[in-house]
């Protein structure tokens, strides 16, 4: 069973990053829109920063869209059935209209292009280097906040001694 969402996915392993976008390449480029989870492994080898992709794509559903064993990019997941992979095309609807139920069962979505890849990449970056920000700024944090409740503490022992 995939783990429950981290607060910061990106900074859950060192390597969380690299799996993302791994996964982003190979299933933005994908023949089919989408693919069992337990096919990824062969596809793509074990992840790096898991013990299994399925970890990773549900600590990470700002790309990816998980539905039972499948997995689908979200943003392939928006585009119509109309992809002909054996055409390696989008078929217009009067080419649709002929085609049998077996036929049109066998319609996907496009695959992503190079740059829409590379804008999900980029996007997978910027949100790893947010969290780092992130997780940064909370760091002076600490230090005051135990000052503020040992000085509480101190406080309330005193007036207790009293």
């Amino acid at each position: 069973m995939p783990s429950p969402v981290s607060s910061a996915p990106y900074l859950s392993h060192g390597r969380r990053l690299a799996d993302v976008l791994a996964a982003l390449q190979v299933l933005g480029s994908y023949t089919f829109s989408s693919c069992k989870q337990s096919t990824w492994a062969e596809k793509l080898g074990m992840p790096l920063s898991a013990e299994a992709w399925a970890v990773v794509f549900e600590e990470h559903p700002e790309f990816f869209r998980v539905n039972g064993e499948w997995v689908t990019l979200r943003w392939r997941h928006g585009y119509d059935r109309i992809f002909a992979h054996e055409h390696r095309r989008e078929l217009s609807s009067d080419e649709i209209s002929v085609l049998t139920e077996e036929q049109r069962a066998n319609l996907t979505r496009r695959s992503l292009t190079s740059e829409e890849i590379g804008v999900l990449m980029k996007t997978a970056i910027e949100l790893h280097t947010r969290e780092i920000a992130h997780s940064q700024e909370r760091r002076w944090l600490t230090p005051l906040l135990f000052a503020l409740l040992g000085t509480i503490v101190g406080v309330v022992l005193q007036a207790a001694l009293k």
